[in-house]
């Protein structure tokens, strides 16, 4: 028998991202952007996911890395599929590991790195079973939130907390985020962190055409005032309020039209709320769009209604634009969205105060001179360059002292 190569400095690193769904959303692109863009000399990619989603496509096209769709892995809670994903993940670590020795890797520079809930948990679990030396976890926001069902609530808290037992390193998307993780024991003390801002190409948004022009484009009224949402149609984006915060801001400006780019299982009772609201000339559900910048262009106001979220890529994506943004003081928005400057923000659940900022931002227009600077920390080559530097820290030696790349601490 072969004794096994001896590791080689010029070996790339393997770094796997594990992601539950390829959905059209923050999360996927961001991933998608960085699996793309790590830099191959220094990073071998493989990145795994669900099927059935949007994206899928996009990422079994870049050439330069590896992909791998997990039939069993799926977003809703199913204690026998999440069993066959949890042993599959566990199996396909195993063999990425075994490839990344036979090729002369050094044993030490492999990383799992997991997005989303569902696969977030199943596999940091299957990569501590595996033997993999460093897991990393991006929290983009949260599957528990105020409000839900107290067990479900517990359940994920306490998942969470399991799985931050075994993870070597957390980046999060908004120092808000961060900050509660920390609070509710899901980041243990002396791990290593960073906020890393989910970046996206800023040019798309900055350099966008007159609003007239994308109106001709698009055959929407020059006189209206477009509303624009950009949210998939599940409970946290509560697009019900939304709706209901339209009808009242309908009922004062008759001018108003809304846009809501996306789609989602809500999809059907949101048109009967349409319907039952007779809205149905002023309220216009685009379905999953990849023109954002055009739609933006046209736009005069964008809104988001969450109950929860990260920090909303498209609440950047209406800053970099320079269109005012109407959205819920929920975790990570305020991080980007500063109340009377460039937006205005309510709480959630919270029709008549949203419907309000709607009116009031459609009048006044806030714009913050700030911005085109601010937004800089949301580029996305930015991103990337700041995942290598965490990447690098946790493969070189293991410290207690402060790491010269901005993390909170290394330990083991």
């Amino acid at each position: 028998m072969n004794p096994p190569p001896t590791p080689s400095r010029s070996t790339p690193a393997t770094v796997i991202h594990l992601i539950t769904q390829l959905e059209l959303g923050g999360a996927q692109e961001n991933t998608l952007y960085t699996c793309k863009n790590l830099d191959p000399a220094k990073y071998r990619v493989v990145l795994g996911y669900g099927p059935g989603g949007m994206l899928t496509p996009e990422a079994e096209q870049i050439s330069h890395i590896q992909t791998l769709e997990l039939a069993p892995l799926v977003r809703e809670i199913r204690p026998k599929e999440d069993a066959r994903a949890l042993r599959l993940l566990y199996q396909q670590f195993r063999t990425l590991r075994r490839d990344h020795l036979l090729s002369g890797g050094d044993p030490k520079k492999i990383i799992v790195h997991t997005h989303s809930s569902k696969a977030g948990i199943l596999g940091r679990m299957a990569a501590k079973a595996a033997g993999i030396p460093n897991i990393v976890h991006s929290i983009h926001g949260f599957s528990f939130y105020e409000g839900q069902d107290p067990r479900t609530y517990q359940l994920f808290i306490n998942a969470e907390r399991a799985a931050g037992r075994i993870t070597h390193g957390f980046i999060s998307v908004s120092k808000t985020n961060l900050e509660e993780a920390k609070r509710r024991r899901i980041i243990p003390r002396g791990i290593a962190t960073k906020v890393i801002r989910s970046g996206m190409p800023l040019k798309d948004y900055i350099f966008i055409p007159p609003r007239g022009e994308a109106r001709r484009a698009l055959n929407y009224p020059f006189d209206a005032e477009i509303v624009l949402c950009i949210a998939n149609f599940k409970p946290q984006k509560d697009p019900f309020t939304l709706i209901e915060a339209f009808r009242e801001l309908a009922e004062r400006r008759p001018k108003t039209m809304l846009l809501v780019a996306g789609d989602g299982p809500l999809r059907a009772d949101i048109e009967l709320r349409i319907r039952a609201y007779q809205l149905t000339t002023k309220v216009h559900l685009l379905g999953w769009r990849r023109d954002i910048p055009r739609l933006l262009a046209a736009t005069d106001i964008v809104v988001l209604s969450s109950i929860f979220e990260g920090l909303p890529r498209v609440a950047v994506q209406a800053v970099a634009a320079r269109r005012p943004f109407v959205g819920t003081h929920v975790d990570g928005t305020p991080e980007i969205i500063r109340d009377g400057k460039n937006g205005f923000l309510v709480p959630p659940q919270a029709p008549s105060l949203l419907a309000q900022a709607l009116e009031r931002g459609l009048i006044e227009r806030p714009l913050d001179p700030e911005d085109p600077s601010r937004i800089l920390a949301w580029d996305a080559d930015n991103m990337v360059r700041q995942q290598e530097l965490f990447y690098d820290a946790l493969l070189t030696e293991h410290t207690t002292k402060p790491s010269p790349y901005g993390l909170d601490t290394i330990e083991r």
